[in-house]
C-alpha cells in the first residue's frame, strides 16, 4: 500500500508559481516500460555488479512477477508426494476449485497478454519491408506463430514420450494432449487472430497528446505520430467488421462449446441421463468427443476423458484472448507514456535554448510530468481491477447453472479465472510497477515544497523530536517492507523468466526419480520403492503430519528450483521458444 508520504500526490498542481524552480539533477527515467533501440544505446551505463538483477527495461515487472508466482505454484502442486497431500493444492476430481486450478489458467493469461507485447504492425525498421506490399510482412510473422507454437507443442510431446519410458509402456499408449500440447495450440490461435486485427481490423487509436495541456510549448494539437514508421495496410473490409473481428473469436469458440455441450451427445444412453452430462465426468460431452478423437488408450490414464482434451481447448481459448485484451491495453500504456515523457522533454529542450541552462531541469515541470505518468498509471490499475472483479462475478454468478469445473473447463471456469488472473495481475501492478512512481512523486512533491520554502535541507520537526525507540520501529519497519520487496522480485521475477525451462526441468527431474530404485525391500513384496517416493518416507514421512507434510517435501523441492532460476538469472541465461 502506497506509504502516508504519498498521500494527495494525485492532486493537480494548479498553484505552482509561474516563476522558474529549478531544482539540480542527473535525472534519468527511472521505470519506462519500453524503450527504443537508439534511447537503450543512449541510456546511461550500469555497473556490472547491479546490472546483474536489474530487469530490461522493456518488461513488465509484474508480468514477470504472475508467471513466477504460477511456475511456484505449479511445482508445489505437482511435487506433492505420500498417501496424503494438502488439501488446497489437490486439483477436484471434477466440479470444485482449488489453488491447484488457478495455475494452468494463469499460464494462458500470461501467453496472451504477451502476444500484443511482442508483435506489432509492419514498419520500415523490419527487415524485408515491403511498403508497397504489407501482407508479406504478416505472412511471415504467421509462420512465426506457428514456428513458435509448434515448437511449444513438441516440448510437451517430449515430456509425453518420457513419460512412456517412465511407464514402461509402448507408444500405442501415447497421449497427445498435454499442457504444453494446448498452450501451444491457444497461443497460435490467438496470436494468427492478433495478426488478421492489425492487417484488416480496426486498428487502436494512439493515445492523446499532453500538447493539448501545455499550449507554451508551441506545438500545435495533431495526430500522435505512428509507432517507429508503423503503417497501416489499405482496408476493404466494411467498419462493422473492422470494428467487431478481434470479438469473433472468443464469441465463435463460446458458441461451439454451448452447442457441443447442451447437443445431447452422451457416451452411453442407457446410463447417463440429462442430468448427468455436466456432474458426471464419464457422460459429460467432453468424455463423448475425447473418446471418439483420441480413445482411453492415448488420454490422461487412461480415463473416458481428458483434462487437456478436445472440448476443453475451445473455452481455453478464451483464458488466452483475456489475456491478449490485456496485453493490448498494455501496448496503448507504453505509447501514452512515451508520448508524455516526449512532450515534457521537448518543452525542457525548448525552454534550456531560451535560457541557455542545460544543467538545470525545472522541478515544476518535473512534478507535472509525473503526476500525469500517476495518473496514467492508476488509471490502467483500475481499469484492470475493477473489469478483474467483475468477471470473477459474472463466472461465480452463471457457475450457479453451470458449475465450476478445471478438469471439463465450463465457460464459467474459463471466466472466472481470467477475472482472478487479471486481478491479481493489477495488485502486482500497482505493488511493483505503480508503486514506485507514486513515492518518486511524493519526493518530488517533498523537493518543490522545500525549494518554496527555502528549507530543503531542514530536517522536518517531526523527525527531530521523534523518539529513539520509534526511530527503531521506522528503521525495523522499512527493512522489513524493502527486504520483502527484494525477496519476492529476487524469487518470483527470476523463476517468471525462465518458466519453461523450470516446468521441463522439473517434470523431467521428478520422472527420472521414479526410475531410480532406492531404499531397503519391502519385506512382504521384495520390491524397492523408488527414489522420489524413498525422498519422502524417511524424510517427513516420518513426522506423521498428514497432508503438512506433503507441502513442506514440496516446497523444499520447489526451493531447489528456486536456486536454479536465481543462478540462471544471475548468469542472464533463458530459455526462449
Amino acid at each position: 500500500m502506497a506509504t502516508t508520504e504519498a498521500q494527495g500526490d494525485l492532486t493537480v498542481i494548479s498553484t505552482l508559481s509561474p516563476t522558474t524552480l529549478t531544482h539540480k539533477t542527473d535525472h534519468v527515467d527511472e521505470h519506462p516500460l519500453s524503450l527504443t533501440p537508439e534511447e537503450e544505446q543512449e541510456a546511461p551505463k550500469v555497473a556490472p555488479a547491479r546490472k546483474r538483477f536489474q530487469l530490461p527495461s522493456n518488461r513488465l515487472l509484474s508480468l514477470d512477477l504472475l508467471r513466477g508466482l504460477a511456475i511456484f505454484l505449479m511445482i508445489t502442486c505437482n511435487s506433492q508426494n505420500g498417501s496424503e497431500v494438502f488439501n488446497i493444492l489437490e486439483h477436484p476430481e471434477w466440479i470444485g476449485f482449488s489453488v491447484a486450478d488457478c495455475v494452468f489458467p494463469s499460464f494462458l493469461f500470461i501467453s496472451g497478454v504477451a502476444i500484443p507485447l511482442a508483435m506489432r504492425g509492419p514498419s520500415p525498421s523490419e527487415p524485408h519491408y515491403d511498403p508497397a506490399n504489407p501482407g508479406k510482412f504478416f505472412v511471415r510473422q504467421a509462420l512465426r506463430v506457428f514456428k513458435r507454437a509448434l515448437s511449444i507443442m513438441c516440448l510437451g510431446y517430449v515430456l509425453a514420450l518420457y513419460g512412456l519410458v517412465q511407464l514402461h509402456v509402448g507408444g500405442d499408449q501415447f497421449r497427445w494432449p498435454g499442457v504444453l500440447q494446448r498452450i501451444g495450440f491457444c497461443y497460435g490461435i490467438v496470436a494468427w487472430m492478433h495478426l488478421l486485427v492489425l492487417y484488416r481490423g480496426r486498428q487502436p487509436e494512439k493515445p492523446l497528446s499532453i500538447a493539448y495541456l501545455l499550449p507554451s510549448t508551441g506545438t500545435k494539437p495533431t495526430t500522435p505520430p505512428k509507432e517507429q514508421g508503423e503503417t497501416k495496410p489499405s482496408n476493404p473490409w466494411p467498419w462493422f467488421a473492422q470494428v467487431t473481428l478481434q470479438y469473433w473469436l472468443p464469441v465463435g469458440c463460446l458458441v461451439i462449446w454451448l452447442i457441443a455441450t447442451y447437443s445431447g451427445v452422451k457416451v452411453n444412453d442407457e446410463k447417463c441421463t440429462e442430468g448427468s452430462m455436466i456432474r458426471e465426468p464419464e457422460c459429460s460431452p467432453q468424455a463423448y468427443f475425447d473418446l471418439k478423437i483420441f480413445g482411453t488408450a492415448h488420454s490422461y490414464r487412461h480415463l473416458n476423458f481428458d483434462p487437456e482434451g478436445s472440448l476443453s481447448t475451445l473455452t481455453s481459448i478464451l483464458n488466452v484472448w483475456f489475456g491478449w485484451f490485456i496485453g493490448c491495453t498494455v501496448r496503448q500504456f507504453n505509447a501514452q507514456i512515451k508520448q508524455t515523457r516526449a512532450d515534457f522533454n521537448l518543452r525542457r529542450d525548448a525552454s534550456f535554448v531560451q535560457e541557455e541552462k542545460e544543467e538545470e531541469i525545472p522541478l515544476q515541470d518535473q512534478v507535472f510530468e509525473q503526476e500525469i505518468v500517476v495518473r496514467t498509471y492508476m488509471s490502467l490499475l483500475g481499469e484492470w481491477f475493477w473489469w478483474g472483479t467483475l468477471w470473477m462475478f459474472v463466472g461465480l454468478l452463471f457457475s450457479l447453472g453451470l458449475p465450476l469445473s478445471k478438469p471439463s473447463w465450463t465457460a464459467t471456469f474459463a471466466v472466472f479465472h481470467s477475472g482472478l488472473s487479471q486481478t491479481v495481475l493489477s495488485i502486482l501492478f500497482f505493488k511493483f510497477d505503480a508503486q514506485p512512481q507514486i513515492k518518486k512523486l511524493a519526493r518530488l512533491h517533498k523537493d518543490h515544497q522545500g525549494l518554496v520554502l527555502g528549507a530543503i535541507a531542514v530536517e522536518p520537526v517531526e523527525t527531530q523530536q521523534r523518539s529513539t525507540l520509534l526511530n527503531v520501529y521506522y528503521t525495523v519497519d522499512h527493512f522489513f517492507r524493502h527486504w520483502f520487496r527484494w525477496g519476492i522480485n529476487l524469487v518470483l521475477g527470476s523463476m517468471g523468466r525462465n518458466a519453461i525451462l523450470l516446468y521441463m526441468g522439473a517434470e523431467l527431474v521428478t520422472g527420472t526419480c521414479f526410475l531410480i530404485h532406492a531404499g531397503p525391500r519391502d519385506p512382504t513384496t521384495g520390491e524397492r520403492p523408488d527414489l522420489w517416493t524413498a525422498s519422502f518416507v524417511y524424510t517427513w514421512g516420518k513426522a506423521n503430519i498428514g497432508g503438512w507434510g506433503s507441502l513442506f517435501y514440496s516446497l523444499g523441492f520447489v526451493f531447489i528450483w528456486v536456486c536454479v532460476a536465481i543462478f540462471l538469472d544471475h548468469k542472464k541465461l533463458y530459455f526462449k521458444v
